[in-house]
C-alpha cells in the first residue's frame, strides 16, 4: 500500500481532499496533510511518501519551489500541482521540475483520483523495470559480477592489499572504473527474514534486486561495488563519480570540479538509504536496515571501514529492523578489535559482537565438539581455546565501557586467582556463562542509551516548544532524521510531531487559564504563525476553540 501528502494553506481544502475521497480504492493506505512547504517536508523526512499533491501558492514556499525541493532528495516521489491560476508560465516551470501533472482548481474529484492513480502506476512500473526479476538472473547467470564479488570480498577481508599491480590489473580487467586515492563510503544492507521464509534461490534473486535498487538510487552521484558476505549483509562500497570535465581514467578524477561538501553528502546518502528502504519494502516486500559509514579512502580503507560498519551495526541496530544508521553523525569510538580467530570464519567474538546469539552459541557447540573429539581434550588447545574466548569477550565488554569484574562476577575471580580450567566440560560452563552475562549486559547499554536519547528528545521540546520540529531535534541529538523518528516511536510508541502537537497544546491551555495573552499571542508564542490554523489544531485536540476553553474557565 502506498503514502500520499496533500499540501495546501486553505486546511479546509486539505482536509476535504484528504478525508472524503475514496483512496483506499486506488492504493492508498495513509494520507498526510500539510499546510505549508515546511511542514510537507518535515513530513516526508519522517514518512515513506510516494505521491504528493500540492498547491501552487502557499506563503514561504511556494508548490514549485516545494518540488524542486523534493526532485533533489526523494527523486522517485511523484508530484501533482493543485492551482487555481491557469498560466502556461506555472505550466512550463512545472514540466522542467519533471512534475507529473499539473491539475486546474476547482478539479473534480474522479479527475484527480485518476491522475494519482496514473502517478502511482508510473512510479510501479519504474521500480518494476528496476528490480525485474529476469535482469537479477540475467545478472546472476553472468561471470563478471562475480568476479567482482570475489574481488571486493576478498578486499573487506584484508586478503587483497589493494595496493599492489596485481590488484590494478583486476580492477581494469573486471571493468571497474575505481582508482586509489579516490574517496570512497561504505553502506551494510541487511534483508530482515521474511514471514514463511525464502529458499536459497528466492534470496539470491532479491539480493540482485536490491543492489540493482541501490545501483539506482545512487547512481546520480556514486559508483557502487557490492558483494554478499559471510555475516549475510550486503557490503556496497560508494566512489564518487567524476565531475563535469573531469579526465576519463584519472586517478584524481573525484577531487576535479566542483564536489558537494561532506555535510550535504552524508545528508544525500542519507536520503537515498531511506528511500532504498521504502522501495524495497513496497515493491520486494523485504524490510531492509542499512548502516552508512564514515568516510575513508579506496582501497586501504575499506577493510577497518568494514570491520567498523560490522561493529556498529551490532552497536546501534542489533536485532530491531529496518533502522537506518550513519556513522558519520556518531563519535568516533575507535576502529573494532577483533581479538584472534576460532578455526573458521565467522568467529565467536564476530558472532557475539553482532548480537546473532543463536549463532553465537551454536558456534560454542563446534568449538568444543572438536576440542572433545579431535584433540581429546588437550590441555593445550584447552588453553588456547581458553584464551581465545576471554580475550574477545574481554575486549567486547570493555567497548561496551563496563568493567569485567562487574560484568561477569564470579567468574571473573575464578580467573584472576588463577584457578585453571582443565577440561574441556569445565570450558563449556565457562563460557556458556559469561556469553549469557556479555548478552544482558550488551540489552542493558542499549535500553540505557536509548533512554537518553528520548529524554533529550522531550527536554529539548519542553525549551523550546515553538521551534521544534523533526528536524532541528535530530541536529540537536546529532542523528539521522529517520532513525531518530523511528527509535522515539519504537520506546515511546508515540511519534515526534505527535508529542510536539501535544505538548504545544497543553502550553497553550495554561497559557489560556494562566495569562492575559492575546489568542494571536499565544499563537505565535507556540510558533504558529497563521491563528486561524492555532485555533483549528486547538479544538481538534480538546473540543473547543481557545476562546471557548477561556469561557469556560471563567478567565
Amino acid at each position: 500500500m502506498h503514502q500520499l501528502l496533500i499540501v495546501d494553506d486553505q486546511t479546509v481544502l486539505a482536509d476535504d481532499l484528504a478525508d472524503m475521497l475514496p483512496w483506499d480504492t486506488i492504493g492508498i493506505s495513509v494520507v498526510h496533510k500539510a499546510y505549508s512547504g515546511s511542514e510537507a517536508l518535515e513530513c516526508l523526512y519522517e514518512h515513506p511518501i510516494d505521491v504528493v499533491v500540492t498547491d501552487i501558492r502557499m506563503p514561504g514556499m511556494s508548490g514549485l519551489g516545494l518540488i524542486e525541493q523534493i526532485k533533489k532528495n526523494w527523486k522517485h516521489v511523484k508530484c501533482i500541482l493543485l492551482t487555481g491560476y491557469d498560466d502556461f508560465e506555472y505550466a512550463k516551470q512545472a514540466l522542467k521540475l519533471k512534475t507529473h501533472d499539473y491539475l486546474l482548481k476547482p478539479v473534480e474529484d474522479e479527475e484527480l483520483m485518476n491522475t494519482v492513480s496514473k502517478a502511482l502506476q508510473e512510479r510501479r512500473r519504474e521500480w518494476q523495470e528496476i528490480s525485474s526479476m529476469q535482469k537479477a538472473m540475467y545478472a546472476l547467470r553472468e561471470q563478471l559480477p562475480k568476479l567482482r564479488e570475489y574481488l571486493l570480498l576478498d578486499l573487506i577481508s584484508g586478503k587483497e592489499a589493494g595496493n599492489t599491480a596485481a590488484f590494478a590489473k583486476k580492477l581494469a580487467m573486471y571493468e571497474l572504473p575505481v582508482h586509489p586515492g579516490s574517496p570512497c563510503r561504505m553502506l551494510l544492507l541487511r534483508q530482515e527474514p521474511r514471514p514463511g521464509g525464502a529458499d536459497a534461490a528466492d534470496e539470491a534473486l532479491l539480493d540482485y534486486a536490491l543492489t540493482n535498487m541501490a545501483a539506482e538510487l545512487f547512481g546520480d552521484r556514486m559508483r557502487l561495488w557490492s558483494c554478499q558476505d559471510a555475516n549475510g549483509f550486503t557490503v556496497c562500497v560508494l566512489t564518487p563519480k567524476p565531475a563535469p570535465g573531469a579526465a576519463s581514467g584519472s586517478a584524481a578524477e573525484a577531487a576535479q570540479g566542483q564536489q558537494p561538501s561532506a555535510v550535504e553528502l552524508d545528508g544525500w546518502l542519507e536520503t537515498q538509504a531511506v528511500q532504498l528502504q521504502h522501495a524495497a519494502k513496497t515493491y520486494l516486500r523485504t524490510g531492509v536496515s542499512v548502516l552508512a559509514s564514515k568516510s575513508g579512502q579506496f582501497p586501504g580503507d575499506i577493510a577497518s571501514m568494514y570491520r567498523s560498519s560490522l561493529a556498529g551495526f551490532r552497536h546501534f541496530i542489533g536485532s530491531d529492523s529496518e533502522l537506518f544508521v550513519s556513522l558519520a553523525r556518531e563519535p568516533d569510538r575507535g576502529e573494532p578489535r577483533l581479538l584472534g580467530e576460532l578455526y573458521r570464519a565467522p568467529n565467536l567474538g564476530t558472532l557475539l559482537e553482532l548480537g546473532q546469539w543463536e549463532a553465537a552459541e551454536q558456534k560454542a557447540d563446534a568449538i568444543f565438539r572438536e576440542l572433545e573429539e579431535d584433540w581429546f581434550g588437550s590441555q593445550e588447545h584447552i588453553l588456547e581455546s581458553y584464551l581465545a574466548i576471554a580475550s574477545s569477550i574481554a575486549g567486547l565488554i570493555h567497548r561496551t565501557k563496563k568493567w569485567l569484574a562487574d560484568t561477569i562476577g564470579e567468574d571473573f575471580y575464578a580467573v584472576a586467582s588463577r584457578q585453571p580450567i582443565q577440561t574441556a566440560e569445565e570450558l563449556r560452563q565457562w563460557t556458556q556463562r559469561v556469553m549469557e552475562h556479555y548478552r544482558r549486559s550488551v540489552s542493558g547499554v542499549e535500553r540505557d542509551s536509548r533512554s537518553v536519547i528520548i529524554r533529550k528528545v522531550q527536554d529539548f521540546i519542553a525549551e523550546h516548544p515553538d521551534s521544534a520540529s523533526l528536524q532541528t531535534i535530530s541536529a540537536h541529538v546529532y542523528l539521522n532524521p529517520s532513525y531518530l523518528s523511528k527509535i522515539y516511536k519504537l520506546e515511546t510508541g508515540e511519534g515526534i510531531s505527535e508529542y510536539i502537537l501535544r505538548v504545544r497544546m497543553e502550553k497553550a491551555a495554561v497559557l489560556l487559564e494562566q495569562s492575559q495573552d492575546k489568542i494571536y499571542e499565544i499563537s505565535e508564542s507556540l510558533g504558529y504563525q497563521k491563528p486561524s490554523y492555532f485555533i483549528q489544531l486547538f479544538r481538534k485536540h480538546f473540543g473547543l476553540t481557545p476562546q471557548e476553553y477561556r469561557n469556560k474557565l471563567g478567565v
